[in-house]
Formats: structure tokens, C-alpha cells, sequence
């Protein structure tokens, strides 16, 4: 027996489970958020803030995003904390680059100075993108579980397709078959999402060109700005937030969840369901293999391999900075990288005498042994060093929390904390997952049910390509499945079956 109970248990702090957690704190469920080990994205580096991982917000004003936000009733707390950057993007090509705004006259102004060349095709195009977003919203909006596995989901999917007519003819790729340098704008957020995949579905590209054209929104902190918000839904409903705490079993009786093992506790607290973020092949270390049902293994067995990101912060002296330089830049990285994109993101800090970029970049395949032995590191130093005049002149630390080298102070004056220098087996992976062809929208992945009933897919498995709004509405699709375990009825039935005292 357990002595501590929770309805629902959230694995990890990544935006999808949580959301489907502060979903279902509201509506009644007792909620224990585990940290483990991933609670916070920036941390402190000889008195620099650096991130793990860059973040801009797109498709920010979608309905799933506003719908999560009015059932938390925190949408004027998240207007508070978000706002459309000045410009949303820049895209550096070698002969041009462009400022992207969400404004699609001022966007259309500034293509058509970078790339006359393409100016007779501007207008239409964006007008084209922004018709195909807008439709995509239609279909968000009909409160469906993506992607759809049960009857009634599937009857609810095909409603809402037969009510839009765009999706009758969704073959047709509106946005892939535009040329260059104009093609090549359009093209790069859309291999920044999917990690570089040539097979991207046409709704899915148009929906990533559309989101981050008029929808990108910077959120103050970053993710660690949106975590915070839905922890404190958690918590102001009477959840539990550990962000120290780790899962190391997840206890699994007659195919459904019992409980979970904590660090520290010799007994397991029971719970009803998990949510999480993991892959199926990370989940598989958590459940006994003679647990495993038949559609876990082969979830465990089929699911695709993710490809591997990689960040390098670098604080600098801001005089470096070029002032045209906007807040997330995207450029292509050039020789030693491969076909990559690298992105540029400049990281707020508390200070004016201080800024500090983080670069990052998918890890080209069959260049793991690039990470550690510090040639990844040195590719990206020397591509910053072509979009940054005078770097290393004014480069003052250098850290990624990915390789396992320490910080580096090049500035001789460092202060403050630093993060420890890890183990090799300890050195944390960033995991990117690609986008799907499994669904009928072409950006669904793997199923929220694993096989095991109570466990949870909800995250960037499940909707991938599309950012934290894919992690929204993977988050929203698990509450709608988890909250039909109502723990009103359940309570009740228990306390039917309990003896009476006379």
C-alpha cells in the first residue's frame, strides 16, 4: 500500500504535459508535477544568462493557444508576458537580409527591396500564406484530439474536415514549389521546425510559414516564462510542483498505471494517469519489459529515431552586436555543417553592459562524435565570427550545456557561478523529433494512448513541427482523454464500496 495518492502525475517539465496537467488541476484532478532534472531552460554562467535550448513563441494568437489560456483563465496574464517582436525574424542569405514583420505590407515592402526579383510574386504569396494559416485555424478550432484514434474522435475529425472545404484538397503544395531567394526565405523556418526533413506534408509547411510570417510572439523568459505560468495553475489548484524530484519506475499493474516510484521513497505514490513528453524508447527504461503490453512494444520498437540539437551560448561585449541584428536570426551554416540552418537568438540580460547569443543547429547525420570532440563547436564559432565583425576580439565566455566542456572565459575577468562541467554519461542529449507522415494533417505523430491505460503521450512526439503550439495542442488532445477518468466518479464508487460504520 502507498500512503500519498494523485490523480495525475506529470513526467518531466516540458510545455505539452503540463498544459494537460493545469487542464485537469482545473477541472477537479490532483496534480504532482516531477522535475526530473529538466525544470529550468536558462541558467547563470559567470554573469551572463545563457539558455539550453533557443525559443520564439509562433502562431501565438491561434485558437489553441488562446483556448488553453481562457480555460486557465490566464489570457490576460499571458498578454502581459508576450508581445510581437520588432521585426518577428531575420533571414540572412549571402546577397540579402530580410527583416520579416507580421504586418504583410511591411513585410511585402521589405522583400520586395531585398529581392526585386521576386516582387510580381510577394504579394500573392503572402496573401496565400495568410489564407491557408487562417483555414488551418478554422480546423484547430473544433476541439479535436489529434490525431484521432477512438470512433468518436474520428467522427469528430471528419466533421470538422467536411466543414472546411480547403481540406478536400489538401494535396496541393501551395508554399513548396516557390524558387529562389524568395523560396529560400519561406524554406528556412520550415527546416528550422522539422529538423531538416525533406518529406514535410503541405498543411504542415503552410502552417509553420504562416505562423512564425504573422504569428511569432516573444514570451518574457522565454519557456521557463510559459512553464511558470502553468505551474502556478497547478499549484493554485492545489497541485504538487517538484522540479527536483525524478520518476525512476513507473508501476504498472493488470496494463494500467498504479503508480510511480520517487528518488528517496521506498514506497511508490499511487496515481491514475501520466503524462509526459517522452519518446516511447525513453519511457521503455521506466516500465518492467514484462509489464509491456503489445501496442507499447511495438510503440517501444517502431517509433522513429530522433535527431540530435545542439546550442552554443557566447556572452559578448555589446559594441559586437550589430545593431540591424534582430532578436532570432536564421542563416544558413555554411561550410563543415552540412546542409544545416544555424539559428541566432539573442538572450535578454539584467544588465546593459552584457549581451549574450545562443546559436544553434541540428547535428548533421553521423556527426555525433562531432559534439564531443569540439568540431561542432568550432564550425559554429567560425560561421558567427562571418555574421559578427570583430568577435573574438570582444567573445568573453563560452559554454554549451551539450558537450561537456566547461565554460570558457576568453575575457580573463569572469564573475559569478558557473555550471559544473558534467560526467560523459551524464552530459544531457537535446533531442529533436521530425516531423510525421502518420496522420492525416501530415504534422501528427505517435498516438496519445501507449497501450499502457493511465500513461500519456503529450508533447512534440505526438504534434511536431509546430513548436509550443503543437505542444499545446498535444497537451489540450491528452486532458480531453484524460479528464473522461473522472475522479469525482471514481471517488465516489470507492466510498460506495467501503464498509460502514453502525
Amino acid at each position: 500500500m502507498t500512503s500519498s495518492y494523485y490523480d495525475v502525475v506529470v513526467l518531466g517539465m516540458e510545455l505539452g504535459p503540463l498544459a494537460a496537467g493545469a487542464l485537469l488541476a482545473r477541472r477537479g484532478f490532483r496534480v504532482l508535477v516531477v522535475g526530473q532534472g529538466g525544470a529550468f531552460e536558462r541558467y547563470p554562467c559567470y554573469g551572463y544568462t545563457f539558455t539550453k535550448r533557443p525559443f520564439l513563441m509562433t502562431a501565438g494568437q491561434s485558437p489553441v493557444v488562446r483556448r488553453v489560456m481562457e480555460e486557465l483563465s490566464v489570457s490576460q496574464v499571458f498578454q502581459q508576458i508576450s508581445r510581437a517582436p520588432r521585426p518577428g525574424f531575420q533571414v540572412v542569405l549571402p546577397e540579402a537580409r530580410v527583416d520579416v514583420h507580421a504586418e504583410p505590407d511591411r513585410i511585402g515592402r521589405e522583400l520586395k527591396r531585398e529581392i526585386p526579383e521576386d516582387a510580381g510574386d510577394v504579394d500573392e504569396i503572402l496573401s496565400c500564406a495568410g489564407r491557408l494559416s487562417g483555414e488551418i485555424d478554422k480546423l484547430l478550432s473544433a476541439d479535436l484530439v489529434l490525431p484521432p484514434e477512438t470512433f468518436m474522435e474520428r467522427r469528430e475529425f471528419v466533421r470538422a474536415e467536411v466543414q472546411n472545404p480547403f481540406f478536400q484538397a489538401r494535396e496541393g503544395d501551395h508554399l513548396g514549389g516557390i524558387g529562389g531567394k524568395l523560396g529560400e526565405i519561406l524554406a528556412a523556418p520550415v527546416r528550422l521546425e522539422t529538423a531538416g526533413d525533406d518529406r514535410v506534408a503541405p498543411l504542415l509547411r503552410a502552417r509553420i510559414v504562416g505562423g512564425w510570417l504573422f504569428g511569432a510572439m516573444d514570451v518574457d523568459g522565454g519557456r521557463d516564462g510559459l512553464r511558470k505560468l502553468l505551474t502556478d495553475r497547478i499549484v493554485g489548484q492545489g497541485g504538487d510542483v517538484q522540479p527536483g524530484q525524478s520518476v525512476t519506475e513507473i508501476v504498472v499493474a493488470r496494463g494500467k498505471v498504479s503508480g510511480v516510484r520517487l528518488t528517496g521513497k521506498e514506497e511508490p505514490t499511487g496515481c491514475q494517469m501520466v503524462f509526459t513528453d517522452l519518446a516511447p524508447k525513453e519511457l521503455a527504461s521506466f516500465i518492467e519489459p514484462g509489464r509491456w503490453p503489445r501496442r507499447f512494444r511495438l510503440l517501444v520498437e517502431d517509433s522513429p529515431r530522433p535527431v540530435l540539437g545542439y546550442s552554443l551560448n557566447l556572452g559578448v561585449d555589446p559594441v559586437v552586436v550589430p545593431a540591424a541584428m534582430a532578436r532570432t536570426v536564421l542563416i544558413s551554416a555554411g561550410p563543415g555543417l552540412g546542409d544545416q540552418l544555424l539559428r541566432i537568438e539573442r538572450i535578454p540580460q539584467d544588465g546593459e553592459d552584457r549581451a549574450a547569443l545562443n546559436v544553434s543547429c541540428v547535428v548533421p547525420p553521423g556527426a555525433d562524435d562531432s559534439i564531443l570532440n569540439g568540431v561542432l563547436r568550432d564550425a559554429i564559432l567560425d560561421r558567427v565570427r562571418w555574421l559578427v565583425p570583430f568577435l573574438d576580439q570582444h567573445l568573453g565566455v563560452v559554454h554549451s550545456p551539450f558537450d561537456g566542456f566547461g565554460p570558457l572565459d576568453l575575457g580573463g575577468g569572469a564573475d559569478g557561478e558557473a555550471p559544473a562541467v558534467p560526467r560523459p554519461e551524464d552530459i544531457p542529449r537535446w533531442l529533436l523529433r521530425r516531423s510525421s507522415e502518420h496522420g492525416p494533417l501530415g504534422f501528427e505523430g505517435l498516438p496519445h494512448r501507449t497501450g499502457i491505460k493511465g500513461l500519456f503521450l503529450s508533447g512534440s512526439q505526438v504534434i511536431s513541427g509546430l513548436g509550443a503550439e503543437g505542444e499545446l495542442l498535444a497537451g489540450w488532445g491528452a486532458a480531453r482523454i484524460g479528464g473522461k477518468m473522472d475522479p469525482g466518479k471514481r471517488r465516489l464508487v470507492m466510498s460506495m464500496r467501503s464498509k460502514v460504520e453502525i
